[in-house]
């Protein structure tokens, strides 16, 4: 199980660099993450902050067990106002040992103070497990 999480974490070290044009040594905090305490999902975010209403990022969601489950991961933030706002769901269906990954740009009339994403081991409908990463704090504000 350790082999995917420093295969992943060097994969998205490596798109931090490219979406944000950084050295090596400043990418490595650029990058939040978490693994579901069944240890069937592990997801990661990669940013960039755009001003005080909108950040660029990129979610990823891999898929650790061979368990009929399938995975997925969301952007959560805080509003300016203080409020906690979650962006829909993207899944990965695609099986064990399979990662996807969704970059986008996420915006809020109120603003955003900070963003992390959440991440699920799902079958059915029915939520396995749940983790959140650690946040990331808007500079703007």
């Amino acid at each position: 199980m350790r082999r995917y999480g420093v295969v992943f974490a060097a994969a998205a070290v490596t798109a931090a660099l490219t979406m944000t044009g950084a050295s090596s040594a400043s990418a490595a905090t650029e990058v939040k993450s978490c693994t579901t305490s069944d240890g069937g999902a592990l997801g990661a975010m990669i940013w960039n902050w755009k001003s005080r209403k909108e950040i660029a990022v990129q979610q990823t969601v891999v898929d650790k067990a061979a368990d009929s489950a399938y995975v997925r991961v969301r952007l959560d933030i805080t509003t300016g106002k203080g409020d906690r706002y979650d962006y829909p769901w993207h899944n990965n269906r695609d099986g064990k040992g399979k990662s996807k990954s969704f970059p986008g740009t996420a915006t809020h009339k109120d603003g955003i103070v900070s963003a992390r994403i959440q991440v699920e081991d799902v079958r059915g409908s029915s939520p396995l497990a749940t983790c959140c990463s650690g946040k990331t704090y808007n500079p703007y504000y």
